[in-house]
């Protein structure tokens, strides 16, 4: 088995550096170059700390004024080593002494403040001080003359895939870099797609969940494929591989997968989208937020349910919003037989009229639509267009308006009643007798 370091490239790598260390470093005009260039950073923190002193002070601009301040504050310590350091140079000159680690000290430094300033614009403050570590250590090597020997070392070192596919360590940091550049991209551009489809008025609401959540995905998989093939990864060998764990995951997660698909439906079709008021298998709410797996419905009382989504398209649902607010409500009242059942309606509907949230037009309707046994038995239907804030809550107190009414009117509310006829008649009371006997 091949190792995963190559030893030869590594020794080669390592003497290298040693031949680099003894001709750049070991001598001595070369460590006086050195120590002043140490003493000139030490000096340029030092004037940088008053830089940023005196900038603090006058802070308190806005806008502009205040991004120059934060900008200058960062590129001070920078700026400041490279003017130095190109005095020291023009100073070791005149006295004929040896300025070779110089003009190298001096191009890292000026490298560095280069990078400083092209990575100023990026907000992501830890993004920016990642592009520029890694921009600045390219530099360096390059400046050095070791980044072909470096190259050449991290080529070497290599782990075999399978067939003739194998991933070097070179190609390993590739991959990963341009994964995460690929990500941060892809991160900022479904951010722009999410602000630009929020100011699209034609767009519902559950249109524009839809096409953030499709562009996120589509963005992070085009990002996870570059970070493979900057990796060297031949990508048509994760074709067979993708089907097979495509059958697993189909067989493991098939419910997972299901309530997926399902939440793509309900955002395609709009049949759910959020704020709307539905009812399933007796919970009633507002649709908080439709998520990849589950509908999120807030109850009356704060109680907040997931529902999986496959729920929400293969049972019943009720949805009381998804056309139009408009909610027609039925409370049934029955009144005794010996009241006056057109004053009693035309009560109820005064009633129902002088209800908050009660529309005016379509107008209350009271109907007789039963004699019972007990009753008559009148139905009020009102409408209303905020369910949204409950249904139970306007039907109580319609009940309660009515009930004052009536009390006021002397309307009564009948209870079940049962009339008991004792037969005391001795005739009868013997023919009950003969039909005991004969049975």
């Amino acid at each position: 088995m091949d190792p995963f370091v190559d030893i030869d490239a590594l020794k080669e790598w390592f003497w290298a550096i040693v031949q680099w260390i003894d001709i750049y470093v070991f001598n001595l005009p070369n460590l006086l170059q050195i120590a002043a260039i140490i003493g000139v950073y030490f000096a340029s923190e030092l004037l940088a700390v008053r830089v940023r002193s005196a900038l603090a002070k006058k802070k308190g601009g806005a806008g502009f004024l205040s991004s120059a301040q934060e900008w200058l504050a960062s590129m001070a310590l920078p700026a400041i080593w490279l003017v130095l350091q190109g005095g020291l140079f023009v100073l070791f000159s005149l006295v004929s002494l040896e300025t070779a680690v110089l003009r190298l000290s001096f191009s890292l430094a000026a490298a560095w403040l280069a990078i400083n300033l092209l990575v100023t614009p990026i907000k992501n403050r830890f993004m920016a001080r990642t592009l520029a570590s890694v921009i600045w250590l390219l530099t360096a090597l390059s400046i050095l003359g070791v980044l072909e020997d470096t190259q050449i070392f991290l080529n070497a070192a290599s782990i075999g895939l399978g067939g003739d596919t194998e991933l070097t360590a070179l190609g390993f940091i590739r991959g990963v870099a341009v994964l995460v550049m690929f990500i941060w991209i892809a991160v900022i551009l479904t951010g722009v797609i999410e602000r630009q489809v929020t100011k699209v008025s034609g767009l519902t609401s559950s249109a524009r969940v839809l096409i953030t959540k499709v562009s996120r995905i589509v963005l992070i998989v085009v990002a996870g494929l570059g970070g493979l093939g900057a990796a060297g990864l031949d990508l048509t060998i994760f074709a067979v591989v993708g089907g097979a764990i495509g059958l697993g995951i189909g067989f493991g997660l098939q419910k997972v997968i299901s309530n997926l698909f399902s939440g793509f439906i309900l955002l395609i079709d709009r049949s759910i989208k959020p704020g709307d008021v539905i009812e399933i298998e007796g919970t009633y709410g507002s649709v908080n937020r439709l998520a990849a797996r589950y509908t999120s419905i807030i109850t009356r009382d704060g109680t907040e349910f997931l529902i999986p989504n496959e729920d929400m398209i293969t049972r019943p649902v009720i949805n009381w919003s998804h056309t139009h607010q408009l909610i027609r409500l039925h409370v049934g009242i029955g009144i005794s037989y010996g009241s006056n059942v057109y004053k009693a309606r035309e009560i109820m509907i005064e009633v129902a009229q002088a209800t908050d949230r009660v529309l005016e037009t379509p107008m209350p309707v009271c109907h007789l639509v039963e004699f019972g046994d007990n009753s008559l038995n009148l139905d009020l239907r009102f409408w209303i267009r905020d369910p949204q804030n409950g249904i139970v809550n306007v039907s109580s107190a319609v009940r309660l308006g009515v009930w004052d009414r009536f009390n006021t009117e002397g309307i009564t509310i009948p209870f079940p009643q049962r009339d008991v006829h004792i037969i005391t008649n001795s005739e009868n009371v013997g023919v009950i007798e003969d039909l005991n006997k004969d049975s």
